[in-house]
């Protein structure tokens, strides 16, 4: 095998790892955005307004 077709190989086999890797990571990343918007709206969050406390001397 001459060198440019080792080096074709190579890169190509690179790049499709870095591709498979990408979708992975992005496959994870999207589920757990849809896991925590499922959970955030499980959880019901109460806001509740306080005066102003005044400053401490």
């Amino acid at each position: 095998m001459d060198p440019a077709t080792a080096k074709t190989l190579v890169s190509a086999a690179l790049v499709a790892g870095i591709a498979a890797f990408s979708l992975v990571s992005l496959k994870a990343m999207l589920a757990q955005i849809a896991e925590d918007l499922r959970e955030a709206r499980r959880v019901p969050v109460r806001v509740t307004a306080q005066a102003p406390r005044p400053p401490e001397a």
